[in-house]
């Protein structure tokens, strides 16, 4: 690689991780997303981008925030709501579709049937857009959150570079929508963070890099004494299993440093199970800006929340997407190859390019050590085994 193409990808780099910093700035204020989509729109060069999220079954929307959009044609897009679910394939289409990987529109959907969508005509076309990029970010009972984005003619065709960038945003605003939400999307003073945390009747854990704890509120010290889903053990938080400690001590690890890492699985909820089996999930979240742990602690921190899951843990591929970090995508390839679907038919399923599947899969078999197939199928089978969970553990 030539020093300049380097210094090109570390510039990019940056670029992302500025605006991923954006987008952690709004769990303290909600209204910085429109900055943050802004930002993101500009960056990768798409005409417009929609973030959303919606409660279930029903009720007042939780999140809208629109980038590029003039007011006349954002006025008139509640009245598409059927048409935009039909021109992605149709709910039973989008529920295949992985969460956190960008779908590219010409990619999963016939142009044929595209171009009789009222939406494309009325629409898309006359705005001039070309193509157009759909995000799941949660699709759980209770929520479902989703990030769109077009693209204008003008700006030729969507590329593997901005896929791969928002491969490596999307996480991030999951993770973020997440946290907001358990805030109850509200503005919140930083000076005011450690108070507003103690008040949260959900267990909140500040840990330092090394998992060693600094501060709990009190719904995280009476977790800690009744060690379930979540224990102290000299000092450091511990889960039930060795596989979740593991995957939460390299997410705190990761998200203490001063310029988190950019893989965002690292900072996913990981599944950790009440002994009666009980889903919940353990958010993690940097607190790189000073005034948010102001009074507890001058040491890199990180808040770990705790929260009930608002859909059941799934094993063995939730064991195995916290032991290898596992994307959701990388997760549903697995599924699916396990399964006996070929490559071309994972891809089809799930509206990506063949070549995408197989990146995927690859990086599945790099992170897992297995080669073929058939090495899936055992290692899951592994999984699904306790015995053979408990050796893993």
């Amino acid at each position: 690689m030539s020093a300049t193409i380097g210094n090109a990808a570390v510039t990019a780099m940056e670029r992302i991780s500025d605006l991923i910093g954006l987008v952690y700035d709004c769990i303290l204020d909600p209204a910085g997303w429109q900055i943050a989509m802004d930002a993101i729109r500009t960056e990768l060069n798409f005409c417009y981008a929609i973030l959303a999220m919606y409660p279930l079954p029903a009720g007042s929307v939780l999140l809208s925030v629109s980038s590029g959009i003039d007011a006349q044609w954002l006025a008139r897009l509640p009245a598409y709501g059927e048409d935009i679910v039909e021109t992605w394939g149709g709910d039973d289409r989008i529920r295949q579709f992985p969460l956190e990987e960008p779908i590219v529109q010409s990619q999963a959907v016939p142009s044929s049937a595209l171009e009789k969508s009222r939406f494309f005509i009325e629409w898309i076309r006359p705005q001039s857009v070309s193509d157009a990029i759909a995000i799941g970010l949660e699709r759980n009972p209770t929520m479902v959150s989703t990030l769109s984005l077009g693209r204008h003619d003008d700006a030729g065709a969507i590329t593997e570079l901005e896929l791969a960038a928002l491969r490596i945003i999307a996480p991030h605003v999951r993770r973020a929508l997440a946290i907001s939400r358990i805030l109850e999307v509200k503005k919140i003073e930083a000076s005011k963070f450690a108070a507003v945390l103690e008040a949260l009747t959900i267990a909140v854990v500040i840990v330092d890099e090394q998992t060693r704890i600094i501060h709990a509120n009190a719904a995280g010290q009476a977790m800690l004494r009744q060690e379930d889903p979540i224990r102290m053990r000299s000092g450091q938080v511990l889960m039930h299993s060795s596989i979740a400690t593991s995957s939460l001590r390299a997410s705190v690890a990761e998200a203490a440093q001063e310029h988190a890492s950019l893989r965002a699985q690292q900072f996913g909820g990981i599944p950790a199970p009440r002994r009666e089996g009980a889903p919940c999930i353990v958010h993690v979240l940097p607190l790189q800006r000073g005034e948010l742990i102001s009074g507890l602690t001058d040491r890199k921190a990180v808040a770990l929340f705790v929260t009930d899951s608002a859909a059941p843990l799934s094993f063995p591929t939730d064991a195995l997407a916290s032991l290898y970090q596992l994307t959701p995508a990388e997760v549903r390839i697995m599924e699916l190859i396990s399964d006996g679907k070929s490559l071309s038919q994972v891809a089809h399923m799930l509206g990506i390019a063949r070549s995408t599947a197989k990146t995927h899969l690859l990086n599945v078999f790099s992170k897992t050590g297995t080669r073929r197939q058939s090495d899936l199928v055992r290692l899951l089978a592994r999984f699904a085994s306790p015995a053979g969970l408990e050796a893993i553990g």
